[in-house]
């Protein structure tokens, strides 16, 4: 009997250690998955979280996209028309030009401020219209649709003919606002009016469809 123990024990022993190998490996092949099932379950995570915050982002500017398009579509506009030139009924004969300021928004233009005037010349390439918001009148509100008309702030005697020459009224100026929205706006103009095409017959008027918008005056807006 002995001496089969002695027989089989080194087979016994080496099958143990055999089956310890095995469990060793076992073991070790399931630490390895659960080491790359941790792995994957954190860049999942990671891929989440950066899905999660692009997609905060994405929403984030389309709001605020919606936000400055509502703003764009809803603000107000004051847009300036030429409104003619017109002689005074006074003692001392003068005539001013005139702008119809109109509100094209949705909303109250409010801190309106505004700056009109004028000068004859016969340059028609005058270039130098200088304007001023600080010494701008101010008028208040302008709500939507409504239409304010003013005239320059000073007049100017009657032009006479010159031969061989064509002499011209600019009118130009500002207008300064807050848009609704508090965002302060502004809207700059220059009309050029020919003295040649003013009604016929007595007094002195020039019709606003005959004014022209200066290509070197100030026509601007924002």
């Amino acid at each position: 009997m002995l001496l089969f123990w002695m027989a089989i024990g080194p087979l016994v022993a080496e099958e143990d250690a055999t089956e310890n190998l095995q469990v060793q490996m076992s073991m070790a092949t399931a630490a390895w998955w659960q080491v790359w099932l941790s792995a994957v379950g954190i860049a999942a995570l990671v891929f989440t979280l950066w899905l999660s915050i692009k997609a905060n982002r994405t929403a984030t500017a389309a709001l605020k996209q919606g936000d400055e398009t509502s703003k764009r579509e809803l603000r107000a506009y004051l847009s300036v028309a030429p409104a003619g030139v017109l002689r005074m009924k006074r003692i001392e004969p003068k005539i001013i030009g005139y702008i119809e300021l109109e509100n094209v928004g949705n909303v109250f233009a409010t801190d309106v401020k505004l700056s009109v005037k004028m000068l004859v010349s016969t340059d028609r390439n005058l270039a130098t219209f200088p304007v001023d918001a600080k010494t701008a009148e101010l008028i208040g509100s302008v709500h939507p649709g409504a239409k304010v008309r003013r005239g320059a702030d000073e007049g100017a005697p009657p032009p006479k003919p010159i031969v061989g020459a064509k002499t011209y009224i600019y009118v130009w100026g500002g207008v300064w606002y807050t848009d609704g929205f508090e965002m302060q706006r502004f809207t700059k103009f220059c009309h050029r009016y020919n003295t040649a095409s003013r009604v016929s017959g007595g007094g002195f008027t020039i019709e606003p469809e005959k004014a022209r918008y200066h290509n070197k005056g100030l026509n601007d807006a924002s």
